[in-house]
C-alpha cells in the first residue's frame, strides 16, 4: 500500500488521477472558485459540486470541440466510424434516440439475476495472486456484460481482449502501436456483434434482444453502440472494483463486518463511488460563450470537469444527459466480484500502484506486506 507520509501535492487534475492521496487537494480546489483559468494547461477547470454541475448541465458545453466530432487521430479509421457515433461521445438530435433506446434496454435488465450469474461467472475465476486479480478486475466486468448481451461463454475472452485493446484509442496517452491495435480491436468488434445480428442468434430475453427490437430507431449507430456498452464496462467497472479492493484493506474492519452483514456491500460500493471514484474528470467543450457563477467563458474553450472535487455528489459515472445508464449494472457486476472473492482477498498480500491515465484511477496489484 503507498505511503501517505509527506506526500507532495499533485500538480494539476491530470497527475491527481494517479496520485497516492490526491482527496485533499481535490478539497482545496472545491474550497475555491467553481470556474477558473489554469495558465499551466491553457484551459478552465470546474470544480467543487457547483461547478461541475453547472458544466455539465449547460447545453452550450458539448463532449467534442464544434467542427471536430471525432479526434484526429481516430479520424478515417475503424475506430473513428466507432466514435462518431457512441452517444457519450456525441450531443444532437441524431443521437438522442439511441441514447434513450440504449437507456430503456439497460434500465431494463433484471438486476438480481445479474448479480446471482455474476456471482457464479466470479466463482470460476477467484484470484489466487495479484496478477490474477489485475486481470480478474478487467475480465469478469467484460465478461457478464458479455454474457447479458448474449454471447457464447467461448467468445468471451476474446470480445474481453478486443475491448481492452479498443480503449487505448480513447486515451491521449496511448503509443503508435497501442494505436493500431485499438483499429484491429475495432474491427474484431464490429464483426463480433455484426455476425451475432445477422446470424439472429441474439438470445431471447438478453440485453441485446431488447437493443435489437428497435435496430430502426438505433440506425447506423446500432453496431457502434453495441460496442460502447462493453468499452464504458471496461475502465469505468474495472476502477470501481479496484478501488473498493483498496478501501477494503485499508480499512481491515470493513470486511469481517460486510461479511456478517452482506445487504450492506451495495452501501459499501456508493460510498467508494463517492470517496474514491473511478473516473476523476470530463472535458467539455463551449460550443458559445457562456457565463457560469459569474465567470464568462469564451466559446471554442476546453473546461476540464473535475469530478471527484464534487464531493457526495457522486459523480463519477457522470451525470445529466451524459451520464451513465448502467451505473447500477456496474455496481451490481462489482458487488457479486467482491462477495465471491471475499476470503481469497483477505488471504493475498497486495500493494498497489495506478494505471497510467489522465481520467480514470485504476488500481495495478502486485505482491506485498500482508496488513
Amino acid at each position: 500500500m503507498p505511503s501517505t507520509d509527506f506526500v507532495i501535492d499533485p500538480a494539476d487534475p491530470f497527475a491527481a488521477v494517479t496520485h497516492a492521496a490526491p482527496y485533499d487537494y481535490y478539497r482545496r480546489l472545491a474550497d475555491g472558485p467553481p470556474l477558473r483559468f489554469q495558465a499551466s494547461l491553457d484551459c478552465w477547470l470546474a470544480t467543487g459540486a457547483a461547478g461541475v454541475l453547472a458544466v455539465l448541465a449547460h447545453p452550450a458545453c458539448r463532449v467534442r470541440p464544434t467542427g471536430q466530432p471525432v479526434p484526429d487521430t481516430l479520424a478515417g479509421t475503424p475506430c473513428g466510424v466507432i466514435f462518431a457515433e457512441l452517444v457519450r461521445m456525441n450531443d444532437g438530435e441524431r443521437h438522442a434516440v439511441s441514447k434513450q433506446v440504449l437507456a430503456r434496454a439497460l434500465g431494463q435488465v433484471d438486476l438480481a439475476r445479474l448479480q446471482e450469474r455474476a456471482m457464479h461467472l466470479a466463482n470460476d475465476y477467484v484470484p489466487g495472486s495479484a496478477a490474477q486479480l489485475n486481470d480478474a478486475v478487467f475480465q469478469l466486468p467484460l465478461f457478464a456484460m458479455a454474457d447479458l448481451l448474449g454471447f457464447a461463454p467461448a467468445q468471451w475472452p476474446a470480445l474481453a481482449a478486443w475491448t481492452r485493446d479498443f480503449v487505448a484509442c480513447l486515451s491521449p496517452l496511448s503509443n503508435g502501436e497501442q494505436l493500431a491495435g485499438a483499429q484491429d480491436a475495432a474491427d474484431s468488434l464490429l464483426q463480433g456483434f455484426g455476425h451475432l445480428l445477422r446470424e439472429g442468434n441474439a438470445r431471447p430475453g438478453s440485453l441485446l434482444a431488447s437493443i435489437v427490437a428497435e435496430t430502426d430507431a438505433m440506425g447506423s449507430g446500432l453496431l457502434a453502440n453495441l460496442v460502447g456498452l462493453l468499452s464504458q464496462t471496461c475502465d469505468a467497472t474495472a476502477g470501481l472494483l479496484g478501488n473498493a479492493i483498496v478501501a477494503l484493506r485499508a480499512q481491515p474492519d470493513l470486511l469481517p463486518s460486510l461479511r456478517a452483514a452482506p445487504q450492506r456491500w451495495p452501501a459499501m460500493l456508493r460510498e467508494v463511488s463517492r470517496n474514491d471514484p473511478a473516473i476523476h474528470n470530463t472535458r467539455r467543450y463551449t460550443a458559445d460563450a457562456v457565463e457560469l457563477h459569474g465567470v464568462r467563458v469564451p466559446a471554442g474553450q476546453m473546461i476540464v470537469v473535475v469530478l471527484a472535487s464534487a464531493g457526495d455528489a457522486e459523480l463519477g459515472f457522470g451525470h445529466g444527459r451524459h451520464g451513465c445508464p448502467g451505473q447500477s449494472i456496474a455496481h451490481t457486476i462489482a458487488t457479486a466480484c467482491l462477495q465471491t472473492w471475499a476470503d481469497a482477498l483477505q488471504r493475498l498480500p497486495l500493494a498497489w500502484r495506478y494505471l497510467p491515465s489522465l481520467n480514470a484511477r485504476i488500481p495495478v496489484f502486485s505482491p506485498g506486506e500482508m496488513k
